[in-house]
């Protein structure tokens, strides 16, 4: 599912293994006691990644496009379930931006812009294929995607006249519902998470920093404020399942919220934060960097942070994505895993 708020060139078959983070376990209480993980370059320096999605099943994807018309401008890799990345043959998409990825238990949906319209891509992580969809029609750009399974997918994208819209797909993305317009959601920054087809949440921020978060039980039909602090500038990341864990800040800074019966209880980060995942409904997974630049990535466990001790991660960390088997971030030009 997708919990984030946002080159072409024929590559060989190159394959890294990406070496995995080292956890340890308390043996009653379960709570971390060291966690580390190691980067790895990305496979093509030709464009930075910015997206990153992972199955169910323990694969996952790293995405990137340069922005410019100088081919190649995308790039893409696919790390299997031993942990081997290999290279993704992407189709030639010049002027392209990616903002989010979901994936279902083997196949992910990759959506931004390019040339002023919706940009789509599926890509098979059990071969490594990668087709380019349609989209919805009438898409200028997709900015959230939540795949609760490999045929289910919702995404956000905006429409002439600054319309934010709210469509689903049966298809696997070959084909997309009626949109919804979302009229709360204009000129608002929105986060998605979808637990089930027709059950999902949406935080928006607007140019204020003023901040709401609804959920909908009817697949877009209607929707329902879910209550939140009014101290909140933004929600960056969201994660839901019984209840929901958010990536937010106010004015002291970035923490981690979780709902708490009606209200919601605060993990204060020490660091600016870019992105949330969430292994389980109570292990996340929390990357970005210091003032210093330098990259950061930690561990909230059941209200608790853990810092991890990153080796090879020479720029800040700008996405992360966890399923329950394996949690993978990516840089401009770096790629770290860890088991969760």
């Amino acid at each position: 599912m997708s919990r984030h708020h946002i080159p072409t060139r024929r590559v060989g078959r190159n394959v890294l293994i990406l070496s995995a983070a080292s956890l340890l376990f308390a043996s009653c209480s379960s709570a971390a006691v060291g966690l580390s993980a190691t980067g790895q370059p990305s496979l093509s320096l030709a464009a930075p990644l910015t997206t990153v999605a992972c199955t169910t099943t323990g694969a996952c994807i790293a995405v990137g496009a340069s922005g410019t018309a100088n081919a190649p401008t995308t790039a893409g890799q696919v790390r299997n379930r031993k942990g081997a990345w290999s290279a993704l043959n992407v189709p030639p998409t010049p002027v392209a931006f990616f903002y989010d990825a979901a994936c279902g238990a083997n196949r992910c949906l990759v959506g931004g812009t390019r040339g002023g319209a919706d940009l789509l891509w599926s890509v098979n992580t059990d071969n490594g294929a990668v087709t380019a969809l349609a989209g919805p029609a009438g898409g200028l750009v997709i900015r959230n995607l939540a795949c609760p399974s490999d045929t289910r997918c919702t995404l956000i994208d905006q429409g002439a006249h600054g319309l934010t819209r709210f469509l689903r797909t049966a298809t696997a993305g070959a084909t997309w519902s009626a949109p919804r317009t979302l009229s709360w959601a204009a000129n608002r920054t929105t986060t998605l998470d979808c637990r089930a087809a027709n059950v999902c949440e949406v935080a928006t921020t607007s140019t204020t920093h003023h901040v709401t978060l609804r959920q909908t039980l009817n697949g877009g039909a209607t929707w329902q404020l879910v209550t939140t602090p009014s101290t909140w500038t933004s929600i960056a990341s969201l994660h839901c399942a019984v209840t929901c864990v958010a990536l937010v800040s106010d004015a002291t800074g970035w923490s981690v919220a979780h709902q708490v019966k009606a209200t919601w209880a605060s993990t204060p980060l020490s660091f600016s934060a870019t992105s949330l995942s969430c292994a389980t409904a109570s292990t996340c997974f929390v990357v970005g960097h210091q003032p210093s630049g330098s990259a950061v990535m930690a561990q909230w466990r059941a209200g608790a942070v853990h810092d991890v001790v990153l080796a090879y991660v020479p720029t800040p960390l700008n996405h992360v994505a966890c399923e329950p088997a394996v949690c993978v971030a990516t840089g401009v030009t770096t790629v770290v895993a860890l088991r969760p």
